[in-house]
């Protein structure tokens, strides 16, 4: 290791670095600056050293806040995400045994999936491995590819794959079938036959991805193809809302049929004559990142079970 390489590695603040991942995942000095709860001059300041002690340009800055990231501050970018991963392995480490199954998985998955056979097969690693804990987090399509290229996120489940990010390797699952429902105020509950007029006429209200250009853009389609709803009065962003809508108004809402049997005791499902919209879902996972043992564990317990697979790395494709 050359002297220069040798005094980086001792000398390089590793806070600077969290603060630089933090000022490309914003995209502003403002918005990491309220995420780390410090001021602006101290983040501003903290990428002049960072910059400073690697002797790198790492962003090209604009006018005010804006700014644009260099190639170099790219690569820097992916090796602290790799340095970041590896300081949160270091609780998976037992002081008994080395390396263990044992620690926090955090899992993202679309807010509109029904995932009880994904939650039945964590379950069943958890009880092969009790030191195992989850965070799911139910988000967005667009927020859990962010939290898999942001190495926050173990896997993730979504409806919807961006082609052009090939780092992200999906595996389609089971798609899900929706169904058209309303509650007890509504014109065609208990309805045996649905009257086109009044599936045309009715409000929709559904999930914030139901639109064209969504990651539930399947419904949005479906319902202009079969004439259904004259126009959309509310979005929520998770299942509880998007009930509470459908059975206290009067108004039409798709749902996928598990969450409906769950959670809407007082829905009735809409007889259509067509066949039902089927959504496509898929895994997630990054295959650019340095699989802790524990991650390493809960994908080959997945694979098993053809809810996911493990990744290969570009080198070895």
């Amino acid at each position: 290791m050359s002297l220069r390489l040798d005094r980086l590695a001792v000398q390089l603040d590793w806070n600077l670095l969290r603060t630089f991942m933090v000022i490309i995942q914003e995209r502003s000095i403002t918005g990491a600056a309220t995420r780390l709860n410090v001021t602006q001059p101290s983040v501003s300041a903290a990428l002049r050293r960072l910059e400073e002690r690697l002797e790198l340009r790492l962003v090209e800055r604009g006018s005010g806040q804006s700014f644009v990231i260099t190639r170099a501050g790219e690569a820097v970018y992916r090796e602290a995400l790799e340095i970041y991963g590896g300081v949160v392995r270091l609780n998976d480490i037992d002081a008994s045994d080395g390396l263990s199954l044992a620690g926090n998985l955090v899992i993202h998955r679309s807010s509109h999936l029904e995932t009880e056979r994904i939650m039945n097969v964590l379950a069943d690693f958890r009880r092969q491995h009790p030191g195992v804990t989850f965070s799911v987090r139910s988000v967005s399509c667009a927020d859990v590819t962010q939290a898999l290229l942001h190495r926050i996120s173990s896997i993730g489940f979504c409806t919807r794959v961006d082609p052009s990010i090939q780092r992200l390797e999906a595996m389609a699952l089971t798609p899900q079938e929706f169904g058209a429902y309303c509650g007890p105020a509504h014109p065609l509950y208990r309805q045996q036959v649905a009257d086109p007029a009044l599936l045309a006429e009715s409000d929709i209200v559904g999930f914030e991805e139901d639109q064209i250009a969504g990651a539930l853009s399947t419904l949005t389609r479906f319902r202009m193809r079969h004439g259904i709803g004259a126009r959309f009065i509310a979005a929520a962003s998770g299942i509880v809302d998007l009930v509470d809508l459908i059975e206290s108004g009067t108004a039409i809402g798709f749902l996928s049929r598990g969450h409906a049997v769950r959670y809407g005791f007082k829905l009735w499902q809409i007889p259509l004559d067509v066949p039902p919209p089927v959504v496509e879902v898929y895994s997630l996972v990054d295959s650019e990142r340095l699989m802790s043992p524990l991650e390493v564990a809960l994908l080959e317990h997945l694979e098993t079970e053809g809810i996911a697979r493990q990744p290969r790395r570009r080198s070895e494709v």
